[in-house]
């Protein structure tokens, strides 16, 4: 759930001079030359897909982001992205915020920051931080 509510939310983290620095160190050539696509691991896909599955995908994003981003549609999004944090919530408060998966943890907190940096939901995690480490 957090992972669908950052991409609702297309989440994309400020960047910050310790980025550039990882990007020039840990790549091989410039970062905004690399082609993504290029190095997809065919190990990391369960099936493979087919030239006209890619085809049919990406024109379909294509012709229909820019109409989702749009009203009436942008407050479809923004009602689903309420409907997407009550289970986050719910877990949390359940597991009085500590998930037990560790992966779970850092993103739910991850979905409250973004919700609100300075909301309840992101403090209650960030004090039971030191129990879950």
């Amino acid at each position: 759930m957090p992972m669908s509510y950052l991409y609702g939310k297309r989440f994309v983290a400020p960047i910050s001079p310790l980025i550039l620095q990882l990007r020039e160190e840990l790549d091989t050539q410039a970062y905004n030359e690399i082609n993504w696509k290029k190095y997809a691991i065919f190990e990391d896909l369960y099936f493979a897909h087919l030239l006209i599955q890619d085809l049919v995908w990406d024109s379909i994003y294509i012709f229909t982001e820019p109409f989702l981003t749009r009203c009436p549609f942008n407050k479809l999004r923004k009602k689903a992205l309420e409907i997407t944090l009550k289970p986050i919530h719910y877990e949390d408060e359940n597991s009085r915020y500590i998930t037990i998966p560790c992966k779970e943890k850092v993103l739910c907190m991850l979905a409250c920051w973004v919700e609100d940096p300075h909301g309840d939901y992101f403090k209650k995690h960030l004090a039971r931080l030191p129990d879950y480490i």
